[in-house]
């Protein structure tokens, strides 16, 4: 993994537990994650289940301690509340990042003054890539100064890592903390 400052390739959207099933991860299962993760040269993922953030710290435990921290896991939360579906990301520092998944379909919410308390926005989700509006993403991250994000949003394991972001750990956090 790359030393603290430098650039990492982290997918951070997945929803391994998700993926298999499984409410509560096994060696073998974050064994498969860190597979695939470094087969497609990920330095990290973050774990978003639609549960809560247990799912993601559980990954983490395991990866620390089975897998020598081969794999950077950032536990997460994807909490949804249609329309608008939001991703908090607990980083190492203990700042928190938040941003708007998959916003497929914001021309039917008005106003989009939440966006005053986000961090980022996905412009690149491949499993709702036909409903993304990127001018429309890209002009809202323009107005309320997001991040924007590629990211997989992977159902399965196999689609860990095929979007993902090259940033560094310290960036992520200076964007949380700007309106924390």
């Amino acid at each position: 993994m790359n030393k603290a400052g430098n650039k990492l390739k982290l997918d951070l959207h997945t929803h391994p537990g998700e993926a298999e099933h499984s409410l509560s991860p096994t060696v073998d299962m974050v064994g498969r994650i860190v597979a695939i993760a470094k087969e497609r040269g990920l330095d990290g993922i973050a774990v978003t289940e639609h549960q809560g953030k247990e799912y993601g710290y559980k990954v983490k435990a395991i990866v620390d301690q089975y897998f020598s921290g081969e794999l950077l896991v950032i536990p997460g939360w994807e909490r949804s509340g249609w329309p608008l579906e939001v991703v908090e990301l607990y980083l190492p520092d203990g700042a928190v990042f938040k941003y708007w998944a998959h916003p497929g379909v914001p021309r039917q919410l008005g106003k989009f003054d939440f966006l005053a308390d986000f961090h980022g926005i996905e412009i690149d989700n491949p499993m709702h890539q036909r409903h993304i509006d990127k001018n429309k993403v890209r002009d809202l991250a323009r107005q309320y100064d997001l991040l924007l994000l590629s990211n997989s949003d992977a159902h399965t394991l196999e689609d860990i890592g095929r979007y993902y972001n090259e940033i560094s750990l310290e960036e992520l956090s200076v964007w949380a903390r700007r309106r924390s």
